[in-house]
């Protein structure tokens, strides 16, 4: 069934299209600041002066990025998309929110938080209402000592009052936060006298535990044995009155549907806490028929289950129902779990922050295993980053130790570090830079996102000098298809283990081999678009971009980019329309006398809000009103504003703001990312050898890549690519199907992103095909075809690839030779670890994998 083409914009209407060679931020911030006035009618809510009040300033070149940030948030203030997400919140975070967005700075914000100079941390939602109140009486009384105050340059004056003022109501947030210990104590008793009372009623009356004949103890309990227990009404009463004074007075919710959620999955019935309507509370068993996966020895704890739940990633292109989704916490029951699904021929995917765009996921009626709960996965946004990260202490999956498994040595200077696979970004950054030790050499700059789901579909980072995060990995540990927990670490298997999918089995934990800690030099710039990667020709550049330049600057800014792509670490990005790029290359010392935290508390605080206003203002009726163009540009301006160092410069860097900081911090410069759905689509371009001297480097492709996705952009007045272009120069990779494998001088990893509604637009999928088109007909030195390849975790699977479908194109071309010794690969480690290929694919395989690796 086809969907309607997208409506045609008003303003579309209203406005003709604008000459190309008046496509620049400063003409467009202009005609958006001249003409949304127009629609300003069909958006009351929407404070429209104050929006041309920031836009005209930084037209100007008037840039204070809080101030902006502030203004943002005002603007949207009244809408009902803000209004939704702000009371998505936790009270804390509102509070601190309409303090920064009437005026307060830094001081005032954390005062505002009830938790002096550091961040608020979140309540469990189970004991939030025990202190909402009070945050109303602190939120009104901030509101009171901010009135009329609307703009950033009025905070100065006020925040010694607002600081006295915020001091009285402190031991009010104090109180209430003892309280929230006690009672969040309280309800953890109260968890485990459920557990135990469940087990009492439960756990050894009135049924069988044999299963069937084969069953041992050590193995699942299938949904033979998830049949209510023989009881007669007398026992029924009792368990009714057991658990309803269990759980009297404790106002918990009841959790998703009714199917055994968080924690509570026990014995025959997975009981919940009770549903609460109104006053009465009502203890609510599930239905029969969910599987009991033991994660322990002594078969007391069951692992996390859910039935029938829709999955959707986070870029939402992928949309799927498993049977189960499980939520593992121990090795034991992932054993349990793979020999529970080979006895009911089910297969098994994993997902973790669900950041890939391919459909690399699990599949209809079978089984996903989420590292994450389900909320923190699926819920926008998301507080990881900016508070303190609680790892429970049983999950074995959540683990950080340094060493690694028996024989496997780490070369002279650096360290092993065994990581499980539920471990996250930002949890792996805090540990590396509390212990300023050891550090990865390189990563992904997200922190949303965990150490299985980068290794999954082979993730990377940046700088010449570096392979892909997964070519550190000196061992795998797995379940594989019969429920066996093993180990790899030959080199030569590893070149496929390390980088597998999901089809080896269910990881549990890596051990990568780490650096010594050292320290990010970063020097940010933002260059005239034309000198911060030079085109080939001055034809190359827009007329709306072109200025005019010396031969001389355009050689030294030529061998400026030169030298930066051979940096430790090397990326550019450029927004649609901008005059300027941003360009972050940098190398690192072991000096730490200037060492400083990066982003800072407060930056990283203000990230994450831009991260929040930023899905706030992309999914706002207004803003998706606005034509493409504008869309945009404002993106870019935004974007902009808020990249070191905070000014937009003339054609010459006028301004180098130095900071040192932790490796690990200058690898995840940027949090927040995961409040901020877009669409993605990167591939991986080889860097081939000059045609004189075919052992150099010839960044020329590189040149031709940046500068044929610019010129694209302005062939379509709306600008299909809403949201950035960004490109990273790293080096090959020694696994097998990583597609920067043989790319000895390095390669180009260039990706170019936008929004949802550039798809909405019907806009986005035909430009992803018209850049594919120019990527893939680049040549070598020798005037062969480059084997140009997409990442796998990006949109790449509706693009024609040299006139094929694209699964046919990475089949019979760009992975022909690297599929069969993959496949071969792991044949050889089956060979000894005791299984096959068939038993991999039907345990571990999908419909994609199914016709990449296995047709």
């Amino acid at each position: 069934m086809g969907s309607s083409p997208p409506a045609t914009k008003k303003i579309n209407h209203l406005l003709p299209n604008p000459h190309k060679h008046n496509l620049v931020s400063h003409f467009i911030l202009g005609e958006i600041i001249d003409h949304i006035s127009l629609i300003h009618d069909d958006f009351p809510e929407v404070d429209v002066p104050l929006l041309q009040e920031h836009l005209w300033a930084i037209r100007n070149k008037s840039v204070k990025p809080e101030g902006h940030l502030r203004g943002f948030l005002n603007v949207l203030k009244g809408t009902k998309v803000f209004k939704d997400a702000f009371n998505e919140l936790d009270d804390g975070m509102k509070v601190q929110l309409n303090t920064f967005m009437v005026g307060g700075g830094e001081e005032v914000i954390w005062a505002a938080g009830g938790k002096g100079d550091a961040f608020h941390i979140p309540p469990s939602p189970a004991v939030k209402h025990h202190f909402r109140e009070v945050a109303k009486v602190v939120e009104g009384r901030v509101g009171e000592l901010f009135h009329h105050e609307r703009h950033a340059n009025s905070a100065n004056g006020t925040n010694d009052i607002a600081m006295r003022q915020v001091k009285k109501v402190q031991e009010q947030f104090e109180k209430a936060q003892e309280q929230v210990e006690k009672v969040q104590e309280q309800a953890e008793k109260v968890q485990e006298m459920v557990h135990q009372r469940v087990d009492e009623l439960f756990h050894h009356e009135h049924y069988d535990h044999a299963v069937n004949g084969s069953a041992s103890k050590e193995d699942v309990v299938d949904e033979y044995a998830v049949k209510p227990p023989v009881t007669n009404g007398h026992h029924a009463e009792k368990v009714k009155d057991g658990l309803g004074k269990l759980f009297h007075h404790e106002n918990r919710s009841s959790g998703t549907n009714g199917h055994a959620n968080n924690g509570y999955t026990v014995d025959e019935f997975a009981v919940k806490p009770p549903a609460i309507i109104g006053h009465i509370e009502t203890p609510i068993s599930s239905t029969a028929g969910f599987p009991r996966i033991f994660e322990d020895q002594a078969q007391t704890k069951t692992m996390e289950v859910y039935g029938n739940q829709e999955f959707q990633n986070w870029g939402q292109t992928v949309h799927n129902t498993p049977l189960w989704t499980f939520i593992p916490k121990t090795i034991l029951g992932l054993q349990n779990l793979v020999k529970w699904a080979k006895l009911h021929d089910l297969r098994v995917r994993c997902g973790g922050y669900r950041h890939s765009w391919s459909s690399t996921f699990s599949q209809n009626k079978h089984i996903l295993v989420s590292l994450l709960n389900l909320e923190e996965v699926t819920k926008l946004p998301d507080a990881m980053s900016i508070e303190a990260e609680y790892i429970d202490p049983e999950n074995e999956l959540k683990t950080i130790k340094l060493g690694g498994p028996p024989g496997v040595v780490p070369q002279s200077g650096k360290a092993l570090v065994r990581v499980g696979v539920s471990v996250t970004n930002e949890q792996f950054r805090r540990w590396a830079v509390l212990n300023d030790q050891w550090t990865l050499p390189v990563d992904v700059i997200l922190v949303e996102v965990t150490v299985g789901g980068v290794n999954g579909p082979i993730c990377h980072g940046a700088g010449r000098h570096h392979q892909t995060v997964n070519d550190y990995v000196r061992a795998v540990e797995y379940v594989d298809a019969n429920g066996e927990h093993q180990t790899i670490s030959d080199p030569e298997h590893l070149k496929a283990a390390a980088g597998h999918f999901g089809l080896l089995g269910v990881v549990t934990h890596l051990t990568f081999e780490v650096d010594k800690m050292s320290y990010a030099v970063m020097q940010p710039v933002k260059p005239d678009i034309g000198l911060a990667i030079p085109p080939l020709a001055l034809e190359d550049i827009p007329i709306a971009l072109r200025k005019t330049f010396t031969e001389k600057q355009y050689k030294d800014a030529l061998a400026d980019f030169e030298k930066r792509a051979d940096d430790y670490y090397s990326e550019w990005f450029w927004f649609p329309r901008s005059q300027q790029a941003w360009v972050n290359s940098w190398n690192t010392t072991d000096d730490k006398t200037n060492v400083v935290e990066y982003p800072s508390p407060f930056e990283t605080w203000c990230q994450w809000v831009q991260g929040w206003i930023g899905h706030v203002l992309t999914t706002n009726p207004i803003f998706q009103e606005f034509p493409g163009r504008w869309q945009a540009e404002i993106l870019a301006t935004f974007s902009m504003v808020n990249l070191p160092p905070f000014e937009f410069a003339s054609f010459q860097q006028e301004k180098v703001e130095t900071i040192v900081t932790s490796l690990p911090n200058a690898l995840h410069f940027r949090r927040g990312i995961q409040n901020m759905r877009v669409r993605d689509m990167e591939f991986q371009i080889p860097i081939p050898g000059k045609k004189d001297d075919p052992s150099k480097p010839d960044y020329s492709v590189v040149q031709k890549a940046w500068w044929d996705i610019i010129n694209l952009t302005y062939e379509d007045d709306d600008c299909p690519m809403r949201l950035t272009m960004e490109l990273r120069i790293m080096g090959d990779s020694k696994l097998i199907m990583a597609p920067q494998s043989g790319n000895r001088h390095g390669t180009a990893s260039i990706e170019v992103l936008s929004i949802p509604d550039a798809a909405t637009d019907d806009e986005w999928e035909p430009f992803m095909q018209r850049v594919a088109d120019l990527w893939l007909g680049y040549k070598d030195e020798n005037g062969e075809l480059l084997n140009v390849r997409p990442h796998w975790a990006k949109e790449w699977e509706t693009i024609t690839m040299r006139g094929k479908p694209a699964l046919q194109y990475l089949k019979e071309d760009a992975y022909k030779e690297a599929i069969p010794k993959f496949k071969a690969t792991l044949a050889d480690i089956g060979a000894v670890q005791g299984w096959d290929l068939d038993d991999l694919q039907k345990r571990f395989s999908n419909e994609l994998w199914d016709k990449i690796i296995y047709s």
